[in-house]
């Protein structure tokens, strides 16, 4: 997760001066969360969600302790921003590739790509992800954060599928349930060699994974 820097604030013809260090005061504070999300999101990574403190992210992040509560009002306040902004980022990226394509079939082997390339692309997304989810059971809000993740996840799908359905490029589903089918062949195979990398080849694995998946909703055979 990469922070923009603040650029110095230029006087705009008309804008009060009050207005002007109301702007940089935002723009500031926006900063600083990114930089404590960041943080959170190496030492989670490191030390698993119950084995850290605000000491921890804020010595990570060069900051003092009172500037993490100043910003967070606690461990969970900081949490539930990092999930947030993971699944902003994830979604972010993704619309990028898929805005420069056309076809539901590219949308769809893109969409795959980007999910299985998670693994590699950042390593510690899936271990965060996992300490996340053992709250689930004792942390309402934590769940509704996990069940929102996993809802935009079944939501991007699911948008490809309709759009590839209506111009007759895959037969036709139960959108939904069909979306809800590719995520858990994804992340099921994803887990499994996050837990144990020995048992099987990921990379052959994946390509098997994608070619069942697209011989499943493709109307003609590739």
């Amino acid at each position: 997760m990469r922070i923009a820097q603040v650029p110095p604030l230029k006087k705009t013809a008309g804008m009060p001066e009050r207005a002007m260090e109301e702007k940089k005061s935002n723009d500031i504070g926006r900063l600083r969360r990114s930089q404590l999300t960041k943080a959170a999101y190496k030492v989670v990574s490191r030390k698993g969600y119950y084995n850290f403190t605000i000491k921890d992210i804020a010595k990570e992040a060069g900051l003092s302790a009172g500037l993490v509560h100043y910003y967070f009002k606690d461990k969970q306040d900081l949490l539930l921003n990092l999930l947030k902004e993971i699944n902003v980022n994830i979604k972010t990226f993704l619309n990028r590739e898929l805005c420069r394509l056309e076809n539901p079939l590219d949308k769809l082997n893109a969409y795959m790509a980007q999910a299985f390339g998670l693994v590699e692309k950042e390593k510690d997304y899936f271990y965060v992800l996992i300490d996340f989810w053992t709250q689930v059971n004792r942390n309402n809000r934590m769940r509704q954060a996990n069940i929102k993740l996993f809802q935009s996840y079944r939501d991007e799908c699911a948008k490809i599928l309709k759009e590839g359905v209506e111009k007759g490029v895959f037969v036709e589903m139960d959108v939904q349930y069909t979306a809800t089918i590719i995520i858990s062949l994804i992340q099921g195979t994803i887990v499994q060699y996050v837990i144990d990398k020995s048992a099987f080849d990921y990379n052959r694995y994946v390509e098997k994974t994608k070619e069942q998946i697209i011989k499943m909703i493709l109307t003609t055979t590739m």
